[in-house]
């Protein structure tokens, strides 16, 4: 008899506890979240600088929603989208909380997460950027240089250039000269082409790999010339020396 008592407690508290699971997975389900995010200015690492939009996405009946910095409530939207924009300049400078509080048609308030920024100075925020993109300049500057010496090693390595041979990185055509050569496979690749030097007339350019009709046009080119054979090529001497000439001129 005992037994059976306890059976039915059990039993008793398990169709108490079973409707409780999905209505906590429901209110997870349609909680209120709050992006930030930038139209314009810096943010990074917390950090923010210039003019950013809050927006809010919740449940299905969410009909009103306050925007909260430090708090305190500084709009309020009555439909969506709902968005509010500011501007860090509005504002102290220093560590400022930013939050919402949403509403739906049966009454129910919801709270979304905080968020905590700080705000910096326009100034401050060209210091950490700089920090951060000058160095990653100077070291894809300094990949790029080595890169190129690479290509024209390789190019006074292999010589005068011949035609219908391009290797595995394919030919071009430059834009200058409008003769083929082939593409280095280790030549920068600046994804719309790789950083190369003509070995006809010495010029630098991005070029993409040219299709073989293209490819087969500036041969023809190449063979009504007569540059098949006796090209004189521009080295590597010459186009720096005249590079510096040119500088002269420009200046």
């Amino acid at each position: 008899m005992v037994s059976v008592r306890r059976l039915w407690i059990v039993l008793l508290g398990l169709m108490l506890i079973l409707p409780v699971l999905p209505a906590v997975a429901q209110e997870s389900e349609t909680s209120l979240q709050l992006s930030v995010e930038r139209d314009f200015g810096f943010s990074m690492s917390g950090r923010i600088q210039g003019r950013f939009t809050l927006k809010v996405t919740g449940p299905e009946d969410l009909t009103r929603v306050e925007f909260l910095i430090d708090d305190v409530v500084v709009t309020t939207v009555g439909e969506p989208p709902f968005r509010y924009s500011f501007s860090t300049g509005d504002y102290e400078l220093g560590v400022h909380l930013i939050s919402a509080v949403g509403y739906t048609s049966l009454g129910e308030v919801m709270q979304s997460p905080i968020h905590r920024y700080e705000f910096v100075s326009a100034d401050e925020g060209l210091r950490i950027a700089g920090r951060i993109v000058i160095p990653i300049l100077i070291g894809t500057g300094a990949l790029v240089l080595i890169a190129m010496a690479g290509s024209m090693l390789v190019g006074r390595r292999r010589g005068r250039p011949q035609i219908g041979e391009y290797g595995a990185a394919g030919g071009a055509v430059c834009a200058r000269c409008e003769l083929p050569f082939s593409r280095h496979v280790f030549a920068p690749n600046l994804l719309i082409g790789k950083l190369e030097r003509c070995p006809h007339c010495g010029k630098w350019a991005i070029v993409s790999r040219a299709t073989g009709e293209a490819l087969e046009r500036a041969e023809a080119r190449w063979v009504a010339e007569g540059t098949s054979g006796g090209f004189e090529l521009e080295s590597e001497e010459d186009e720096l020396r005249r590079m510096i000439e040119d500088s002269r001129f420009e200046s």
